[in-house]
């Protein structure tokens, strides 16, 4: 029994590759930017690309707007690395995560606490509040495809926690994707809009995450 045991731990040792530094980041990350490609072909196919596009960029709001899901972006890359590795411990990654939704709330909050009354529902609502959040779920799903297949080649344990890690980095994303072409200057819009698409997305990756992901 010794030796067909030594026998089974030598065979299982044979060709044996040492593991590429932080490989789980880079196989996330390759993902990403799989599903930022092809979420941008799928918005210029269906929406075409914005003719003022030059003129929005001059804007600092702009800009501001886009940092918003960028600063999503970069802590969940590291949460969903996290969450496909057993053992890792993502209390703080996942706090990390939210602290820029929290934070575009209280500045939504104060925008419309300094807003009169009557103009209020204007800014939550802006023009395109029955399609925006569609849109930037319609444009979520290619990342959350890219990196669902990524996360199975990984060993996640809460499978749906995982789903959910992987929905929420799919949602920003998204949001980032359509900002390209979303007209909404509005704060308070962001905030409510753009972060229900992307508690969907986390949704609908929980809800994905034990069926796919089981290892």
């Amino acid at each position: 029994m010794r030796m067909k045991t030594r026998d089974l731990v030598s065979r299982l040792a044979q060709n044996l590759a040492p593991i590429e530094p932080n490989a789980v980041a880079k196989r996330i990350g390759r993902a990403l930017m799989q599903g930022l490609g092809t979420s941008t072909l799928v918005l210029v196919a269906l929406y075409g690309v914005r003719g003022d596009m030059p003129a929005m960029m001059a804007k600092p709001l702009f800009w501001l707007k886009l940092l918003f899901p960028l600063a999503i972006i970069v802590p969940a890359l590291k949460l969903t690395e996290r969450l496909g590795q057993p053992g890792v411990p993502t209390k703080r990654a996942w706090i990390t995560v939210l602290l820029p939704i929290l934070t575009l709330w209280m500045t939504a909050a104060i925008v419309l606490l300094f807003t009169p009354r009557g103009y209020r529902l204007e800014l939550m609502l802006g023009s395109t509040w029955r399609v925006s959040t569609v849109n930037i779920v319609l444009l979520s799903l290619p990342p959350l495809g890219a990196a669902m297949k990524s996360m199975q080649g990984l060993a996640p344990t809460q499978l749906a926690l995982a789903g959910a890690g992987v929905g929420l980095l799919a949602g920003a994303e998204g949001v980032l994707v359509y900002t390209l072409y979303g007209v909404e200057m509005s704060v308070p819009f962001w905030g409510i809009w753009y972060v229900l698409a992307i508690g969907i997305t986390t949704i609908i990756g929980a809800l994905l995450g034990p069926k796919l992901l089981d290892w």
